[in-house]
C-alpha cells in the first residue's frame, strides 16, 4: 500500500512539474521593461517547438504606436517586415530549429510615446507539423494565460528626441581671407597685361593678309636707310645748286660787261 502511495506521489509530481515547465516556457521580449517612446533592440526568444516538431516560421504583429521596425540578423533565417490589413507583420522564416533548443529572434524598433502601459505582440510559432499561438493578452493584470502574448511594460518619462545637429559653419582662415581679397586687383593688373600684350602681338586674321606687308613695314623701312647715303644725295643737290647759282653769276657778270662795251648807235 505504501509502495502504491509512493508511485503515485512520483508520478503526479513528474506531470505536475512537466506541466509547469510547458506552462512558464512563454516566449517573452528581452527586455521585459522599456523607457516610452526610446529605440533598442527587442529580442524574442522561442523556447522549444510544436509537441517535438521544429520550428520553421514565426510571425509577430507589431503593436501600434511602434515604429521604424528593423529585423536583425539571424543566421539561417530570413527576415520580413509587411503590412497586412494596416497591421505590421514581423516574419523569421527558414531554420528549422529543433524542439529542444532555443532561439533568439530579434527586431529594433522606436516603441510607443505611452508611459506606463503595457504592450503586447501576438506571436505564432509555426512549425513543420502544428503550430503554436502566443496571442492571448489578459483582461486583467495576473490572469494565468496557456498561450499569452509576449508582452513589455512601458515606463516614464517619454524618451527624449535626440536633437539634431546643428549646420556645419566653415570657419574662414584670416589669411586666405587678406589673399582672396586681394585677388580681383590682381586679376585686373593681369587682364590689363594680357590686353596690352594682345594690342602689341596681334597679326592679320587670314594668311594672305599676313603674307602682305602691314602698312607699318614701309616706315620701318625708310626709317632704316643708312644714313650715309642719305648724306652723298644731299651733298649732290647742294653742288647742283651751288653750280647753277655760279652759273648764273657768270652769266649776269657776262652780260654786264657787254653792256657796258656797247657803243651806241651801233644798234
Amino acid at each position: 500500500m505504501i509502495r502504491r502511495l509512493v508511485l503515485f506521489a512520483a508520478t503526479t509530481s513528474a506531470v505536475l512539474l512537466a506541466t509547469g515547465g510547458l506552462a512558464s516556457a512563454h516566449i517573452d521580449p528581452d527586455p521585459v521593461e522599456a523607457q516610452a517612446g526610446s529605440r533598442l533592440t527587442v529580442g524574442f526568444t522561442v523556447e522549444h517547438g510544436c509537441e517535438g516538431s521544429p520550428t520553421v516560421q514565426l510571425d509577430m504583429r507589431l503593436p501600434e504606436g511602434v515604429t521604424d521596425p528593423v529585423t536583425e540578423p539571424a543566421e539561417g533565417w530570413d527576415g520580413l517586415i509587411e503590412t497586412v490589413d494596416g497591421d505590421e507583420i514581423v516574419t523569421f522564416a527558414g531554420g528549422p530549429l529543433a524542439d529542444d533548443v532555443e532561439g533568439t529572434f530579434s527586431v529594433t524598433m522606436t516603441l510607443p510615446p505611452t508611459p506606463d502601459v503595457t504592450i503586447y505582440f501576438p506571436f505564432v510559432q509555426r512549425c513543420e507539423v502544428g503550430e503554436i499561438r502566443w496571442i492571448q493578452i489578459p483582461s486583467e493584470p495576473g490572469d494565468e494565460l496557456d498561450e499569452p502574448a509576449p508582452a513589455m511594460t512601458l515606463t516614464g518619462p517619454v524618451a527624449a528626441v535626440p536633437p539634431t545637429a546643428p549646420p556645419t559653419t566653415t570657419v574662414t582662415d584670416p589669411a586666405t581671407t587678406e589673399v582672396a581679397t586681394t585677388e580681383p586687383a590682381t586679376t585686373e593688373v593681369a587682364t590689363t597685361e594680357v590686353a596690352t600684350i594682345e594690342a602689341a602681338t596681334t597679326e592679320p586674321a587670314t594668311a594672305d593678309t599676313a603674307a602682305a606687308p602691314s602698312t607699318s613695314e614701309p616706315v620701318l623701312v625708310s626709317a632704316g636707310v643708312d644714313d650715309g647715303a642719305d648724306s652723298r644725295i644731299g651733298t649732290i643737290m647742294f653742288i647742283a645748286s651751288m653750280a647753277a647759282i655760279l652759273g648764273i653769276g657768270a652769266f649776269v657778270v657776262f652780260r654786264s660787261r657787254q653792256a657796258r662795251g656797247r657803243v651806241p648807235g651801233d644798234d
